[in-house]
This record gives C-alpha cells, structure tokens and sequence, in this order.
C-alpha cells in the first residue's frame, strides 16, 4: 500500500511538472536576444546621420518588440542578396522590410503586411522635360520659338493697321513716324489681346475702331489657340523620352536591385536589367547615364528621388505589378505568432498613422 501511494505521488509529481516545464520553456523562447537585420531601403529602414536606424519598418519593429517583450540588437547588411542569405541560413531572426513575393517565400516566412506599395521606374530629368534643364530646353526649343514669332507678327500686323488709321488724326497716342508710330500699335495690341487695357493708347477714326472691335474677338480665338500651342510646345518633351511606361523598358538599359520583386518581375518578361547591391548605386549610375531607367519600389525612389536628386531624377507617374511590404523570418520561426498579434496591435493605434504620415506625407499607405 505504501508503495503504491508513493508511485501515486510520483506520478502526480510528473505530470505536475512536464507541463510547467513545456509551458515555461515556450515562455522563454522569446526572452532570448533578437537579432534585426537591417539594411537601407529608405523611408522604410535608413540610418540617421547619428548612426540611428529609423523608418517606417524599423519604427515597427521597434513598437512591436516593446509589446513582445523582447530585446534585440540591429545587424547591418550591404545589400539584399546578403540579407536575405542571411535569414535564410538563420543568422538573424527578422527583417522588418521585406516585399512579398513568390521568389522570397521560398526561403523565409512573411509576418501580416504592413504596406501595399508596387514597382516604379525612376528616369532621367532631362529624358521627360522635367528639372530646370528640361524647362530651360523647352523654352528655347524651336516650336516654343515659332509660337512666340507668330504671335508678334499677329501683334505687329494688328499695331500697323491701326496705327495706319490713326497716324493722322490721333499722333499724340501713335505717332506719325513709322517706326515711332508701330511701337505704340503693337503695344495697343498686346495690351488689348490680353485684356489689360491701360486706356492709355484708343482708337479714334472709324478705320481704327473697326480694326480695335475686330482685333478684341479675334484675340479671344488666337489667345486660346497660342495658349494651347504653348501648353503643347511645353510639354511634347515629356512624351519624346525613352522611357515613358513599361512598354519602353525592353529597348532600353534597366537597372533594378538584386533579388528584389523588380529584378524578379524585369527577368519573368525576358527584360536583361543590371542588377545592383543598394538602391543609391542604382541611381547614381542613371544620373550617369550608365542605365536608362531604374526598376524598384515606387515608394522607394519617390523618397530618394524628392530627398536626394528632385532637379536630375524623375519618377514616372503611376505603378505597376502592386505588392505588400512585410517582415521577414525563418521558416518555422518563434516569432511568427506573438510578432503578427503586436503588428495588428500597433497598426490600429493612432500612432501609426502619425508614422505614415510622417514618412511618406497626407495620402500615404
């Protein structure tokens, strides 16, 4: 009998214990230090001239890691390719900024998204007309030219008519002397035809007031006409660049990040692209004309292009091909379940939305 009630306590010591155990271990999974890694893919994760990480993904993480509980060191990469052989040999235990894709889901699991961004093409200015170059180029371009010609011809041919009428009988406002006489008679028609109208300068004969009625309904037609021929002679430099879409990108030189979403998608259609280390590189070697365009996360380059090159670089409007920015971990990591609850957790704060806000402007997200 003794025996047995001792066997009994035993028994009940065990199955006290093994479950605490399990129980406390689990508990203790997350109490280890987490490594971060990060690399610089700007506002997302950037370093601060004080050698601070910051962004939209590491401001996250970090939110995120307070709820969890969790200590962790950041872990500085080169490029993509590195980071992302890193988590994938289980280096590190997390990326806060990852895109989601296909190519990437096979070696490392993605916690809830965060983001919803697309692919971009970034170009040089002068290739679309925009930086002060562009402006400068369009107004001494030859159709601009011919416009601004046209247009004082019509004032000319409007000054010397009136002042042909009036040279006589109103010298005091024209004058008699041909050239005298037509400065004033194009200055009458410049004035008239934008409906300024000193009253300086009036019609007295009948000639002249029948040119001045005529002259007042035709500048109606001709400002409109030379307002849309100017508008057009501005702009028809934007629409003769290299690259104005994706369709343009097969005859051109592309360049895109290395193992990114863009180079993936640039290499699935058969596109040859330039792969590069970090986003900067790629745009300085489309500064230097090495490539004609960059491929990348359109909210990626519309961040550096505004900070870094808004007079030489130029994002093309709209996206292409949208995806979801998310953290990055192993597969099978710890971290997947209490990391997902902390994200859902904080982006329904108000502080999140001051963070968009702050990182990528009104609108943003």
């Amino acid at each position: 009998m003794n025996l047995i009630n001792f066997k009994g306590i035993i028994a009940l010591i065990v199955i006290t214990l093994v479950p605490c155990g399990v129980v406390a271990k689990e508990d203790n999974s997350l109490t280890d230090k987490v490594v971060v890694g990060v690399v610089d893919l700007p506002p997302f994760a950037m370093k601060s001239p004080d050698g601070r990480w910051e962004g939209l993904g590491i401001d996250l993480w970090r939110a995120a890691a307070h709820e969890m509980g969790v200590k962790f060191e950041f872990r500085e990469f080169n490029g993509v390719e590195a980071i992302a052989a890193a988590i994938k040999n289980e280096e590190i235990d997390v990326i806060p900024v990852a895109s989601v894709s296909p190519v990437l889901e096979r070696v490392m699991d993605f916690t809830n998204h965060y983001y919803r961004t697309g692919l971009g093409i970034a170009v040089r200015a002068e290739d679309t007309g925009f930086g002060w170059w562009g402006f400068v180029d369009r107004l001494l371009s030859r159709a601009f030219l011919l416009v601004i010609g046209a247009l004082f011809l019509l004032w000319a041919a409007a000054g010397t008519l009136v002042w042909l009428f009036e040279k006589r009988r109103n010298p005091d406002m024209f004058g008699e002397r041909f050239i005298h006489g037509l400065g004033h008679g194009i200055w009458w028609a410049a004035v008239t035809m934008t409906t300024v109208g000193y009253g300086d300068k009036a019609p007295k004969t009948t000639g002249g007031r029948i040119v001045a009625v005529v002259w007042m309904f035709a500048s109606i037609i001709v400002i409109s006409s030379f307002t849309a021929a100017i508008t057009t002679s501005l702009t028809v430099s934007q629409l003769s660049g290299k690259v104005r879409g994706v369709n343009d990108l097969p005859n051109v030189r592309v360049g895109s990040l290395a193992h990114s979403w863009g180079y993936t998608w640039l290499q699935n259609r058969g596109i040859t692209a330039l792969p590069f280390d970090n986003d900067r590189d790629g745009l300085q070697a489309l500064v230097d004309s090495t490539i004609d365009a960059f491929v990348h996360d359109d909210a990626i380059l519309t961040y550096l292009v505004k900070t870094k090159n808004p007079t030489r670089l130029h994002v093309l409007p709209g996206t292409f091909e949208p995806y979801y920015i998310s953290m990055a971990i192993p597969p099978d990591s710890r971290l997947r379940e209490p990391l997902n609850r902390a994200i859902l957790k904080f982006m329904d704060t108000e502080d999140w939305n001051r963070l968009v806000k702050q990182y990528f402007g009104p609108g943003g997200g």
